[in-house]
């Protein structure tokens, strides 16, 4: 299997699925930035996003984790068509 990095997946993926992943996101992120994840959870989240690439794989991955789920979730918010312009 080859990494297709940055390319568009090649199916169109739901609205309301996408909605709900922005949700979950949002959910997750703030509950790191509030400390009120178990420490176990947030590295294997890490692990997760360093797997795909979103995270380096150092010790401090989950340190790093809210500012990944955020880029992520305005990623999915672009192709959800609330940006002209993806973001950064």
């Amino acid at each position: 299997m080859t990494d297709s990095g940055n390319a568009p997946a090649p199916n169109p993926v739901a609205r309301q699925d996408l909605a709900a992943l922005v949700g979950l996101l949002a959910t997750l992120e703030g509950e790191l930035l509030a400390q009120e994840i178990d420490p176990y959870l947030a590295m294997r989240l890490a692990e997760r996003l360093a797997r795909v690439g979103l995270l380096t794989g150092d010790n401090d991955a989950t340190a790093a984790l809210p500012q990944a789920l955020h880029k992520l979730n305005h990623r999915l918010r672009y192709a959800l068509g609330e940006y002209a312009e993806p973001p950064d």
